[in-house]
């Protein structure tokens, strides 16, 4: 059984997507991302969510998520 990822939405760069995932104690395993047309789709480890209320401030955001 592999792992569960939800999005958490597009960022401008891979910088602004690993800055996020950094701001809100998000370890490196628990994180993922991929070139998808030009933007950066950042995606994390259900398992790392679970009961977690992630801070955002929109910074290098370009959408968020549901």
């Amino acid at each position: 059984m592999g792992w569960q990822f939800k999005s958490a939405g597009s960022f401008a760069d891979e910088r602004a997507a690993r800055d996020f995932a950094e701001r809100n104690y998000l370890e490196s395993g628990d994180v993922r991302t991929r070139n998808v047309g030009g933007r950066i789709e950042l995606e994390i480890r259900q398992s790392a969510l679970d009961g977690r209320h992630l801070q955002d401030c929109g910074e290098g955001r370009r959408n968020g998520w549901n």
